[in-house]
């Protein structure tokens, strides 16, 4: 927490841009027109905050969050005012507006776009001014995380610090985001007020009309949408053609679509106009292959296959012809398929529609690496494949993976990637990431951490590294930061020392773990433990956070006792001593899934691992 005797002084803002905005779209000119502010002084304030009379409902949500959070800081509640009122020396001009107009400030709107903003400082005015969406909304957080230090780690939690005096420097910069949409698709943070906090726009969050609303994919129109688009039930009785055919039989149940038959094409293209009538306000709708194989072997099929020397022809065949025509109906929407598992590779001649987006997926890759340097096979495969796409998609998005989909709560040396992995995304024409953490339950693996991360790198990807991780250690776990912190750099050095790869199937039994690395993180997180003991919120997020520790040491005590070798297993006696504990933790925490897509039955799992263990009452 900063001292409430604490003043913000032109130096250290300054040090703070040079370290902290450059790679986002930002340009600062440290010599802005006017001096020092000083926006509160012992708990009063000369200044009130005015918006446009018929501003939008994000503008509106943005000045108050403005009057809270400078309220919270500084105990004085600014008045917000419409630019109806008499202009006054000392204001905040919150967006475009008559008084705004009246200042002469020149300000590229379209430049500036939906998302971006100007902080300037005009004589003894502060001027936020971005797009009406959510530009003036990341306006205000720009400034109040940026200048003035305040964070919002997860939802509940965060920091904002304590002023007696509140003094602003000169300030003019600009910031654009890079990506246009940034998803942190983890359960702890679709909370919309985190989201917005945190300048994401993800699809999945609670993100409302006063947020500026999101990047909205059509309902029901996210992903894999073939089997949507042409119902088998519906029509394979009578038109077995429109489906794929596989080993010379038409398929039924997990097929794909015959992506070159015109009928096809239609009733895709048909399906989507309708769709977009009836959502209107939607940006973005999937025309993408099944979560499956089984591509068309058909000859059409085939033959554009071979001539672009990929699966993904045909179905970028289809993509085109129904973005073709949406886009004579509705010029601005997009249609966007996946370059996924068999339609990875991009196609030789064939191009994306300028209204098509591209989604590439790293399913397959490393994830305990950077993806642009490890040297497994899978990793050497997808940069080849990424380095395509950025010569020939006019717009590139990626579904990149961040958790461990086959045990939630398993150890998952991924933290130090994220921002590496996004960088490299960017460097690669990328402008929307969708980053699929673990999204239906609560409380896997550091799951605020990884979430924090993530919006912190999709928003700045040049956000100091070091200062995200460290910030939020000690916000999150308070007292507890230096030991968890220990943990994690042990997990990481021990992947990055060894070269040892990790997917997001990994099991208990993996090389990324050892029994006395879980030995070690069980002592340190018992430090943590014991450090917050007094502070009953701090410690129930530690306790929430050892789960993960706990459920790979039990875990691979099940598998030492299933090969006959619990008597000699390192970790029998701190399983048998975890067990009550973790079992406790793990009820009263919410965690409804230990893996993607299965309910966690509780009591069954406690009875076999007690029944293993020989703890059966």
């Amino acid at each position: 927490m900063i001292s409430s005797r604490t003043n913000i002084t032109s130096r250290a803002v300054m040090l703070w841009l040079a370290a902290a905005i450059a790679a986002i779209g930002v340009f600062p000119c440290l010599f802005a027109e006017g001096a020092e502010l000083v926006l509160a002084e012992g708990g009063q304030s000369p200044y009130v905050i005015v918006i446009a009379e018929g501003a939008s409902s994000s503008t509106k949500h943005a000045a108050e969050e403005l009057q809270h959070f400078l309220a919270e800081m500084t105990g004085a509640r600014l008045p917000i005012v419409t630019d109806a009122t008499p202009a006054r020396e000392e204001e905040i001009i919150l967006g475009n507006s008559q008084r705004l107009a009246a200042l002469g400030l020149p300000v590229d709107w379209v430049r500036l776009g939906d998302e971006g903003y100007l902080l300037r400082t005009v004589g003894k005015k502060l001027v936020i001014a971005g797009g009406n969406l959510r530009g003036n909304l990341y306006g205000v957080y720009g400034l109040l995380e940026d200048h003035l230090g305040c964070r919002w780690f997860a939802p509940g939690v965060s920091r904002i610090p304590k002023y007696d005096r509140l003094v602003l420097p000169a300030l003019d910069e600009v910031k654009i985001p890079v990506l246009e949409y940034r998803e942190v698709f983890t359960f702890d943070c679709f909370d919309g007020d985190w989201s917005a906090r945190n300048r994401v726009n993800s699809s999945a969050a609670r993100l409302e009309e006063k947020h500026g609303g999101k990047v909205r994919f059509g309902q029901g129109f996210f992903v894999h949408t073939f089997e949507r688009l042409v119902p088998p039930a519906k029509y394979f009785d009578q038109h077995p053609e429109y489906f794929s055919l596989v080993k010379g039989k038409r398929l039924k149940e997990y097929s794909q679509l015959c992506c070159t038959n015109e009928d096809v094409i239609r009733i895709c293209t048909e399906a989507i106009l309708k769709a977009i009538a009836s959502d209107p306000e939607a940006f973005v709708w999937s025309v993408s292959q099944n979560d499956w194989y089984n591509y068309c072997e058909c000859d059409n099929c085939q033959a554009l296959a071979q001539q672009e020397e990929s699966q993904m022809g045909p179905v970028l065949y289809l993509v085109n012809r129904v973005a073709e025509e949406v886009e004579k109906h509705y010029p601005d929407k997009a249609i966007e398929t996946l370059a996924y598992q068999w339609t990875r590779k991009p196609p030789k001649t064939l191009r994306p529609r300028r209204n098509v987006i591209i989604r590439l997926c790293s399913i397959e890759c490393c994830f305990s690496h950077p993806l642009a340097t490890c040297d497994s096979r899978a990793n050497q495969a997808f940069r080849k494949d990424i380095e395509g796409w950025a010569q020939v998609a006019p717009r590139l998005w990626v579904w990149d993976y961040v958790t461990d989909f086959a045990n939630y709560l398993l150890p998952f040396p991924n933290q130090r990637v994220r921002r590496a992995n996004i960088r490299f995304f960017i460097e690669h024409n990328v402008r929307g990431i969708f980053e699929q953490d673990t999204y239906d339950t609560p409380h896997s693996e550091l799951a605020a951490l990884g979430g924090y991360l993530t919006a912190k790198f999709l928003w700045n990807p040049d956000y100091d590294e070091e200062q995200a991780l460290s910030e939020f250690l000690e916000g999150y776990y308070g007292p507890a930061a230096r030991p968890i912190r220990q943990y994690i750099d042990m997990i990481h050095d021990h992947v990055e020392k060894n070269n040892i790869h990790v997917n997001i199937w990994a099991g208990p039994s993996s090389p990324h773990l050892t029994d006395d690395m879980l030995l070690a993180a069980d002592s340190l997180w018992e430090e943590a433990e014991k450090l917050t003991a007094s502070l009953p919120e701090v410690h129930r997020r530690v306790a929430i956070s050892r789960m993960s520790v706990d459920y790979a040491i039990v875990e691979r005590a099940r598998l030492a006792a299933q090969a006959g070798k619990l008597a000699d297993s390192p970790l029998k006696e701190v399983a048998l001593r975890r067990f009550e504990p973790f079992m406790k933790t793990l009820a009263e925490s919410g965690l409804t899934r230990l893996r993607e897509g299965r309910p966690l039955d509780l009591p069954t799992y406690r009875g076999e691992l007690a029944r293993i263990f020989g703890l059966e009452r």
